[in-house]
């Protein structure tokens, strides 16, 4: 339930004038820098599951950079 609040939020803020998107970048732009080990298909995948902070708008996943990087320092099973 406080995702779907957070979500809902994040949407009504961004709608503002003047307002980007903050942090929060399309997860195409995130897994296109090179200390990101993940593709897309799995970083979506987290943001589906919750296993990361994001939202969706429109057909596009938005997370933070910070968000994967968190992800990758505290997943239980290691590479």
């Amino acid at each position: 339930m406080l995702q779907a609040l957070e979500r809902s939020l994040n949407i009504y803020i961004n709608a503002l004038p003047g307002n980007t998107y903050g942090d929060y970048e399309p997860i195409s732009h995130i897994v296109s820098e090179p200390d990101v080990p993940y593709g897309q298909e799995y970083v979506s995948l987290l943001a589906r599951q919750g296993k990361i902070d994001a939202y969706k708008e429109g057909k596009d996943w938005l997370t933070t950079k910070s968000a994967v990087q968190s992800y990758i320092r505290t997943r239980k099973r290691k590479r």
